[in-house]
């Protein structure tokens, strides 16, 4: 979630307002009505969750690339199952948030019944937070996994040219009726894109280890960073900071969600400001637990693990050690009560493009 935390003074935004007003942007762009209502389901998760960086301040990203028709609103998606525990899809240049529901459905499916299921996708685009599609496979019990590449934003160690995107991944294990589930969900760069976007809009200084020292960030007029700054590898710039394992850690992402689907690395390069098709890929996995132990021995052994955890020392001035996920769920129940915090500056955003599109903005 993002560590900055509620944005100064923000709008609160309760969210089934949010996902109706969401849902009608995409229809108005002539997305269908079941696949709008999951990208407002998606992207208003992120911002229940305290993911601002993919919520609402994402749907200028999908808005402009649809209007340009880089991205396609109704697409011919294909799957064809490699074996009976793979398979790809074809995402036919369509949002790659309704591409993921489907790749995902299909790897629960051959989990079910095989015990595996790997789906990889082609000729895609941004499919939301990562920890979303993990978490749709951890609700059915199984292990969840899923991964995305996308070019442009971050600098490879010793480089100085933006190849790679963030390529976040994430692993979500269900903890059991009374458990705590493990949610993993992390970029391989050092920050994603929307929290530097975010710093920006809210008057606030990107932090240190973000962006290439000798790059100074920008937004252009859709609120949307400029590429001409870099971002860091997860560890910083070099390998003394362990750089070179962030830069590792996204290449291998890269690899089985562009080479292993057949999606081109430097048509994803290109597609990143928007001009051209994003050429994105992912990978979606799902794992059956007790095709390794019984269920209810591999979850007490989690949480007996994450009660040593908890019990442990404290480092000073801090008295909770948070196991991954737990952040994200309080904050959702939090942000259920109170509504959504939105900076004033993505409120604006939304506004512009409602007004644009006819979509009235309802919490006015």
């Amino acid at each position: 979630m993002d560590t900055a935390g509620t944005p100064p003074d923000p709008a609160r935004i309760q969210a089934d307002i949010a996902r109706r007003f969401v849902a009608d942007l995409f229809g108005a762009m002539e997305v269908p009505a079941a696949d709008a209502e999951l990208v407002a389901e998606v992207l208003v998760s992120a911002d229940l969750r305290g993911i601002r960086s993919h919520g609402l301040a994402r749907i200028p990203y999908f808005l402009i690339r649809l209007e340009r028709g880089v991205i396609l609103p109704r697409p011919v998606l294909e799957f064809t199952a490699k074996t009976a525990t793979t398979g790809r899809l074809d995402a036919g240049n369509g949002i790659g948030i309704v591409a993921a529901e489907r790749a995902m459905g299909e790897a629960i499916r051959m989990a079910s019944e095989h015990g595996t299921g790997f789906v990889v996708v082609k000729d895609s685009s941004h499919f939301g937070y990562a920890g979303f599609w993990a978490d749709r496979a951890k609700r059915s019990g199984l292990i969840g996994i899923s991964m995305s590449n996308s070019g442009g934003r971050v600098a490879p160690t010793f480089g100085a040219e933006p190849l790679l995107g963030t390529n976040p991944l994430a692993v979500s294990i269900p903890g059991g009726r009374d458990g705590t589930d493990f949610a993993l969900d992390m970029a391989t760069s050092a920050v994603a894109v929307g929290k530097v976007e975010s710093a920006l809009r809210e008057g606030r200084e990107p932090s240190p280890g973000w962006v290439a020292s000798t790059q100074t960030p920008s937004l252009d007029g859709n609120g949307v960073l400029s590429f001409d700054a870099p971002l860091l590898p997860l560890g910083g710039e070099g390998p003394e900071s362990g750089g070179h394992k962030g830069y590792g850690l996204g290449l291998l992402v890269e690899l089985l969600c562009g080479a292993l689907g057949g999606t081109d690395f430097e048509a994803r390069i290109a597609g990143a400001s928007g001009e051209s098709p994003p050429a994105m890929g992912h990978l979606m996995g799902a794992l059956r637990i007790d095709g390794f132990r019984p269920v209810d021995e591999v979850q007490t052994d989690m949480e007996a693990t994450f009660d040593r955890i908890r019990a442990s020392e404290k480092a000073p001035g801090h008295d909770r050690i948070h196991i991954h996920g737990e952040p994200e769920a309080m904050a959702e129940e939090r942000h259920l009560e109170e509504g959504i915090p939105v900076s004033h500056a993505v409120v604006q955003q939304l506004e512009l493009w409602g007004e644009r599109l006819g979509v009235a903005p309802v919490w006015r």
